[in-house]
């Protein structure tokens, strides 16, 4: 039997409660994962390995890929997309063969159960086209968080709804340091949606 209901229903109180100390990321990963079963903890060491560059390689998205939650399918799908067409615009000013062989070498050939999506391959590039490495991060960011809206758009209580909870607060984390105010402005995002998921409850979190 899991605790996805409770934990789940303890998530703006839980955000909140880090806030007041700072939003840490750390915090609120083992707060959650405290509550959850061995298996389930093993998901979020799964999630998390992206976050060391030295293991995004092609025998970690193979078995990533393969993994039969459904999120991190999809959240992994959605990195390699990202991490190819990024490639792809560095090297598309290139001449023919050099573009092929950056190609080549840094670009992950792998079979992803993530959808072709035209408007996110046009959202892609163009984000790419940005000279601005600070909004060029924001609006990568920007698309990630709408995507994890995505991939649980059907979900409610369950492990799905931990990881999204979980990628967003990583996105939060991250932005808090990079830019405090871009850091509180998603914040207030992350505890208004879900404290959205239950606007029956009363989280008593008005100042």
């Amino acid at each position: 039997m899991n605790n996805y209901h409770y934990i789940i229903a303890g998530l703006p109180l839980l955000a909140l409660g880090a806030d007041n100390k700072g939003f840490a990321y750390k915090e609120v990963r083992e707060s959650i994962c405290s509550q959850l079963s061995e298996k389930d903890r093993s998901m979020v060491e799964w999630f998390e390995a992206g976050n060391c560059e030295d293991n995004m390689g092609y025998h970690f998205y193979k078995k990533v890929l393969s993994h039969p939650n459904r999120f991190l399918k999809l959240w992994y799908s959605l990195d390699l997309k990202i991490r190819n067409m990024k490639v792809e615009h560095f090297a598309k000013s290139k001449p023919e063969e050099e573009k092929k062989n950056i190609i080549e070498k840094f670009s992950i050939k792998i079979d992803a159960p993530f959808a072709d999506d035209a408007d996110d391959n046009a959202a892609l590039m163009k984000i790419f086209d940005n000279r601005n490495i600070l909004e060029k991060e924001l609006e990568l960011d920007r698309l990630k968080w709408r995507k994890i809206g995505e991939f649980t758009l059907y979900n409610y209580f369950d492990m799905d709804v931990i990881l999204a909870f979980l990628a967003k607060a990583t996105i939060v984390e991250r932005w808090r340091i990079l830019d405090p105010e871009k850091g509180k402005e998603l914040f207030k995002q992350l505890v208004d949606e879900v404290r959205g998921t239950f606007k029956g409850l009363d989280f008593n979190t008005e100042n």
